[in-house]
């Protein structure tokens, strides 16, 4: 079945002290769209202006790919906003939400950015297509508020997704499928701002019988609720194509404002202009503007106020769009600089760092002289293409008068925190190889004829009993010998070897430590 669409569009100021609409709407036979400029900061009126002229070109049957070509328009006006902050830089910051719904005769496939919204009633109720793209409503997705406090949350209105002129500009894009009796309702957050609650637009949608009726109604219910900001409507509603159909396209809010060409002077006043719907009678429609106007005959005429400070709060703070370049530029020779100044400090570090090791002076072509102790200034570390470390002082120790266990150990390097402790250790290590260099007392020789005598207590045979018996069944005594301080004969003396360092063995020997003698 194919079907039609009934339309109708209606914009309005609202009741705040703000004397320009800034919303642009548009409603055709193919094509309904909303978009709402960025009243925070000059300019937004152009940036919805530029949206609106741009995707009502989409206004025509047969399109292969609804939603492709919807966002290649949302992507086209994010390029013609970019274009027109470049030719005018004091419009940097403006821009825009969209939501717009394509019609192909059985579905409508929508594009959505920001927080207007797109609303479907179908047999008396009413459910929300898009999803806002605000701080808020994130923190309700997130399960971090509930939707009944996200209705009372001072930053319930900070936008984080909108058409800027960036690249980033991403529209949600889906499609439903439509049935007769269908009214689709497009609005600017001026209406869900004024306290209308969905209840309250269900309501308003199921009593309007026109499409007009529902456009003008939403919009005094908000004016009622004391709107402060713009309030734009689009209602359509869906019928079959064999049911008679009039109208022409319609333009409202600052799209409309634009071009004096693009402007219906009809009976009903600039900001409640509407075009198409059965109410309106059958006269020619307003000329379109070719596709490829440029978008700077768009916003002819546009007023440019100064921002207004209570809607600048709906918008994320945004960073200059201008020398992008030269703040990155800075930021990474701020990152380099702090790179450098770390290293920097690294190395001057590693400068008042000792350590012990040996030192082989092999350079001179002859004969190689024995590595020696030496003091460096540094650390031992090695990392490729930087020199940690210098000879401070060679000592006149030669590493083969070291045991083995310090010889390795001077080998693989002794760390000290300062000079001194460097020749703490150097000292110490001097003091052992003098100790282990100091040879052995030798033993007296024994004199020919004499048996030497033995400086400690002889020992005194005596008789013990034996486990051992003889063959006639007696005990057999056996020999052993107790020490007897009294006995002196029988006696022999032994001379005792002197006893060497600990350090000189070739076991592990404690590490020299200066922190003791400190």
């Amino acid at each position: 079945m194919t079907l039609a669409l009934r339309y109708a569009a209606h914009s309005d100021v609202g009741l705040g002290p703000k004397n320009r609409n800034e919303d642009s709407g548009y409603a055709g036979p193919h094509l309904l769209a909303v978009a709402d400029g960025m009243g925070g900061a000059v300019g937004g009126n152009v940036a919805s202006a530029i949206t609106i002229a741009t995707v009502r070109a989409l206004d025509t049957p047969g399109h292969r790919d609804p939603e492709q070509v919807l966002g290649q328009a949302a992507s086209d006006a994010n390029a013609r906003i970019a274009a027109r902050i470049d030719a005018d830089p004091h419009l940097e910051g403006m821009g825009t939400t969209l939501t717009a719904v394509l019609f192909d005769g059985e579905n409508a496939h929508i594009a959505h950015i920001g927080d207007s919204r797109a609303y479907l009633l179908r047999e008396g109720r009413l459910r929300m297509l898009t999803h806002d793209h605000t701080f808020v409503q994130s923190l309700v997705d997130e399960g971090r508020i509930t939707p009944e406090e996200a209705e009372h949350h001072p930053h319930r209105s900070l936008i984080i997704r909108v058409l800027e002129g960036r690249q980033d500009a991403r529209p949600d894009l889906f499609a439903i499928e439509l049935d007769p009796g269908d009214r689709l309702l497009l609005c600017s957050d001026g209406l869900d701002n004024a306290a209308v609650k969905d209840d309250a637009i269900a309501d308003i949608l199921i009593r309007a019988s026109t499409p007009e009726d529902a456009a003008i109604s939403l919009i005094e219910r908000a004016l009622l609720h004391g709107s402060p900001d713009n309030v734009t409507c689009v209602v359509a509603d869906v019928v079959e194509a064999s049911q008679p159909v009039s109208g022409v396209p319609a333009l409202v809010g600052a799209v409309n404002e634009a071009d004096p060409a693009l402007h219906y002077d009809g009976p009903a006043t600039a900001e409640h202009t509407m075009f198409g719907g059965p109410g309106v009678p059958s006269q020619p429609g307003p000329p379109m503007l070719p596709a490829t106007q440029p978008p700077n005959a768009l916003d002819e005429g546009l007023q440019l106020d100064e921002p207004d400070l209570e809607e600048e709060l709906r918008y994320a703070p945004r960073p200059p769009r201008r020398f992008r370049w030269l703040f990155r530029l800075v930021g990474a020779a701020v990152v380099l600089g702090l790179i450098g100044v770390g290293a920097r400090w690294a190395f001057n570090w590693t400068q008042e760092q000792y350590y012990v090791g040996a030192y082989s002076d092999d350079t001179t072509g002859g004969t190689p002289r024995q590595p020696r102790v030496a003091i460096f200034r540094g650390i031992a570390q090695q990392v490729p293409g930087i020199r940690l470390s210098d000879l401070y002082q060679v000592e006149p120790l030669e590493l083969t008068k070291l045991p083995p266990y310090h010889r390795e150990r001077v080998t693989n390097t002794i760390a000290a925190d300062n000079l001194g402790e460097a020749k703490s250790i150097v000292a110490m290590l001097q003091d052992i190889a003098t100790k282990c260099a100091t040879p052995p007392a030798p033993r007296p020789a024994p004199t020919p004829g004499r048996t030497p005598t033995q400086t400690g207590p002889a020992p005194t045979p005596s008789l013990t009993t034996s486990p051992g018996r003889r063959p006639g069944g007696a005990l057999a005594p056996t020999a052993s010998t107790s020490a007897d301080p009294r006995a002196t004969s029988g006696t022999r003396t032994v001379a005792a070897a002197p006893d060497l360092p600990l350090e000189c063995g070739d076991d592990a020997a404690p590490t020299p430590d200066p922190t003791g003698t400190k």
